[in-house]
């Protein structure tokens, strides 16, 4: 994977909106997928952009030349594809790279290092204070891509102010094929968290879909001291009520056609909550 057009575009928002780019950090060296009319796009922003544009060149001129990041540094696991930094994600990144990026962006490396919360904290402890994180990532139906795919639940429950993070707006991008970048994305959601929901999002779909966001460091604080927990469970278990329970009459329970029509409605219902087109968990985005 690699930046495609909806990465591009909040990260030029960051930019035009005074976050400081002066050292940039890829996770991987990321390639760079724009279509015509996305690079038409980006010029009206970033005029002159990118002469002889090769589709799927690495992203090094877009960082350069629209972003002014006078460096820009790459950490993979082996130098093949040029990286300047080399660090397996399994492990705890060494001392000198703490806190010394602006901007730490991931575009598909994170579910392909099996040692997930070491990995993600890494991308945590490289950002400077005031500096932010930027992630896609895979959700949903692009099983076999890596060993992961990510939930929104845990993105909302790792990028909190007792990790020392403020969470931008996480957005759920609808792709055609595996090959997500193949052609334009269209459909762009934005997430509610589902401790707000007070239920779990789920998602079922039979596109592919990645999770977009940006998240900025306000704190160096020791991170997970108190690991994440998914919000349904912490909310049945502390709440002093208890876990709710639906009643329902006994006579309707005892009707002989009441268990096949009580699953049908359940199932119908969960495959609306569980499709874009909850719009109290997912909304449209612009």
């Amino acid at each position: 994977m690699g930046l495609i057009n909806y990465q591009v575009k909040l990260l030029l928002d960051a930019y035009r909106a005074g976050t400081r780019m002066d050292r940039v950090l890829m996770i991987g060296r990321q390639s760079l997928f724009l279509h015509p009319s996305e690079l038409r796009e980006l010029r009206k922003t970033c005029p002159q952009a990118l002469p002889n544009y090769q589709w799927g060149e690495y992203a090094d001129r877009f960082f350069k030349e629209c972003l002014k990041v006078a460096e820009v540094n790459t950490l993979d696991y082996s130098a093949y594809e040029g990286a300047d930094l080399l660090h397996d994600l399994n492990q705890p990144i060494r001392d000198h790279l703490q806190g010394k990026f602006d901007v730490v962006v991931e575009a598909g490396s994170l579910e392909h290092v099996f040692n997930f919360p070491i990995a993600i904290a890494n991308l945590m402890r490289m950002t400077r204070v005031g500096g932010m994180v930027s992630v896609s990532t895979p959700s949903n139906n692009l099983c076999g891509h890596g060993f992961y795919q990510f939930s929104p639940e845990l993105i909302f429950r790792v990028f909190t102010p007792k990790n020392g993070f403020k969470l931008g707006p996480v957005f759920a991008l609808k792709a055609r094929y595996p090959g997500v970048e193949l052609i334009p994305i269209s459909d762009v959601f934005e997430l509610m968290d589902p401790a707000d929901a007070g239920a779990r999002i789920g998602l079922v779909t039979k596109a592919p879909v990645l999770l977009l966001f940006h998240a900025r460091k306000v704190a160096d604080v020791p991170l997970f001291v108190e690991p994440p927990m998914q919000s349904d469970y912490a909310a049945a278990w502390f709440s002093p009520q208890g876990p709710a329970v639906a009643g329902m009459p006994c006579w309707i329970s005892k009707l002989p056609f009441y268990s096949s029509l009580r699953v049908r409605w359940k199932g119908r219902k969960q495959a609306r909550e569980f499709s874009l087109k909850n719009g109290r968990a997912f909304r449209r985005a612009s």
